[in-house]
Parts: structure tokens; sequence; C-alpha cells
């Protein structure tokens, strides 16, 4: 493999190369892979690329892109406060290397970045099959999740453009529930008011967020609306497909949020979203849902996966891993993150924070 590696930061000099090396996760060409890079790390509302690390060859033997794990912003809330920390994202190293230490020595480079700048935690909504080398390595599995996954014929769902799907009325609550391709902030924002403080880390959801992860150039957005015969917001759902999939293609859509304030309001919801939406499998995390969602979901022949404890059979499965960088924490708010049952993962949308 030559000699070392040489191990930088991230500029826009290196965007293009990048972009190029990305392709086989990213897919989306030169034009739509930089959209992608600016979006996620330049345009985040919480974090630039200062922690993203780039492996290069020596100059001797062309100064090539190797290697990369990204490092990106989220932004989260507790009692009243908020933190802002980082998640690793879009690793990839270059095939002759996949063997060897290389994307921990960039993980390493990453750890040593933020423990300079007094940064405590970095976050990982990653990969079950790497795990057990991550868990050797110093990093806490908080713990995985169930999801469901409904899977239906390849006609299912609505046919034509999502806004024009027809308003419906709620059989359980009698909201109206309208649809829409673009984020309804003023609604989503209202809901998300409503919903109280239980002491757990939660997803910081406000306008900046929700404009920021429907700005995705790679992504596809879909959203529902309820609303009272008032006329007032009380629910919403947000599902996701990629951007480079046609709508039968194999990527499944997931349902990546839904909040409403009663349980039928979300029942209805997301009866309507499987339904409705494109794509052969629909999935939706089921930990942090009510018994009336798992019910709905039941009965549309919903397959619950929970958890085996095995990796290789629970990689399919959402997960949270956490490293400690070495700095001491800065607020006491966040000294029990390696616990499951102190975080609530709504919002959340995967380790792409797609």
């Amino acid at each position: 493999m030559g000699a070392a590696l040489t191990l930088t930061g991230c500029t826009p000099a290196d965007y293009a190369e990048i972009c190029t090396v990305q392709e086989a996760l990213w897919a989306g060409g030169p034009d739509g892979n930089r959209a992608y890079l600016e979006w996620k790390y330049h345009a985040n509302p919480y974090l630039d690329e200062r922690y993203t690390v780039i492996a290069r060859s020596p100059s001797t033997e062309g100064a090539e892109l190797r290697g990369m794990v990204g490092v990106f912003g989220s932004c989260w809330e507790r009692d009243g406060r908020r933190f802002t920390l980082p998640c690793l994202t879009d690793t990839i190293v270059a095939s002759e290397y996949r063997n060897s230490p290389l994307f921990h020595e960039m993980v390493d480079e990453v750890l040593a970045r933020l423990r300079r700048d007094g940064v405590p935690w970095l976050l990982d909504f990653g990969d079950q099959g790497t795990a057990p080398a991550m868990v050797i390595r110093g990093w806490q599995q908080v713990g995985v999740w169930g999801q469901s996954v409904v899977t239906r014929a390849a006609d299912a769902g609505h046919h034509g453009p999502w806004d024009k799907l027809p308003v419906t009325r709620g059989v359980r609550s009698g909201s109206l529930i309208s649809p829409t391709r673009t984020p309804d902030l003023d609604a989503m924002t209202e809901v998300v008011r409503e919903v109280p403080a239980d002491g757990r880390l939660r997803v910081a959801r406000d306008s900046a967020y929700f404009d920021w992860r429907a700005s995705n150039p790679l992504a596809q957005y879909y959203y529902l609306v309820a609303r009272s015969e008032a006329g007032s917001a009380e629910g919403y759902l947000v599902a996701h497909r990629s951007g480079v999939d046609t709508d039968q293609g194999p990527t499944p859509t997931t349902v990546v949020e839904c909040e409403a304030r009663t349980a039928e309001t979300c029942a209805d919801l997301i009866q309507l979203a499987h339904e409705s939406l494109p794509g052969t499998r629909v999935l939706m995390w089921t930990r942090d849902l009510a018994d009336a969602g798992v019910g709905v979901l039941a009965d549309m022949g919903a397959e619950f996966i929970e958890p085996t404890g095995r990796p290789t059979q629970d990689r399919p499965l959402p997960s949270l891993l956490i490293r400690a960088t070495g700095a001491p924490p800065a607020a006491a708010g966040l000294s029990d993150v390696s616990r499951l049952g102190v975080w609530d993962f709504r919002g959340v949308s995967g380790r792409g924070w797609r």
C-alpha cells in the first residue's frame, strides 16, 4: 500500500474529489453529490465541516483521496437546554485499504480534534456490522431498537403527484389530513411546541431543523398535516425516499417522524401514509410509538422486527453508538448519555440524517 497516508481536514478544494469517491455511497452524480456535500456540512445550521477528516496518499503517489469520515452537527434539547453533538457519517475507504486500520485512524483523528476543542461526545447512528470492532476501540453501544416493515404490492400507493392526494378525514380523530411536498413550518412547529418534556434528550425540532432537513438535494420528502375543523394543526407525518431511486425501486420508504396531539390523530396519519406512500416497503421506528399506532401497523400486516442482541442479525435495525472523546462534559445534561432510556429518537432519521 506504499507510504503512510496523510490525514487532513476537509476544504472546498477537496469537494470535487470527494464527490467522485463518494459516488459509491451517494449516487447523485457530480452535481448532485456536490449539492449534498454542501447541504450536509456547509449549510448545516449547527456545525460546519471542520471535523471531517480525509486521507490522502503521499505526493509521490499522486496525493489521491483514499478515505473520508464525515462529521455533521445535530442539535438536541433537554430540560430547556440545547446541545450540539457531532455525528459520524459518510465513511468510505478505497478498496485497497478496506482491511487496513485506515478507518479507525481517521476516526482517531476526528476524536483528537474534538477533544482539542472540548467537545465531549461523538455519535454514530451506524451499521451494526461494525459495532463489535468499534466497541473494542472504546465506543459504547447505547442500544438498538425495533422497527416495523409493511411490504406492499408494486402498484400500491398513490399514483400521481403527492400534493394531489385527496384530503382525507381521519377515521379516529376526525381531523382533515392534507398532503404537501414541502414542510408546513408553522403547523409542524405548532405541534412540536405542545410535546411535553419528559427529561430525555430529544432532537431540537424547530424551523431551522425542518427547513435544513427538507433541503437535502438527494432526498424526496412526503408530508401529511392533520388539522381540526377550525384549522389548528393537530399533527404531522414526514416520510423519506432516496432521491436517486424510482418510486418502485429497491430502497425502502421510511416514515422518519410522526407527531400529533392525540394518539388517534397519530394513528390516522400512520394509516394514510402506509396506504398512500410510494415504494414496496415502508419502514417506521416503533420505539416511541403509542399503542394506537402499533395497532394500525399490525392491522396493515406489518412485520415487527426487534433486536436479538446479535450484531449480524440486528444490522438492518436502527442503533446508536457513542464515543467519549476525552474532553470533560461541559454540561451536566450530558453526563448519562450512554443509557438508552435517556434518548428520545423522534425526529431522528438515521445515520445520514436524511
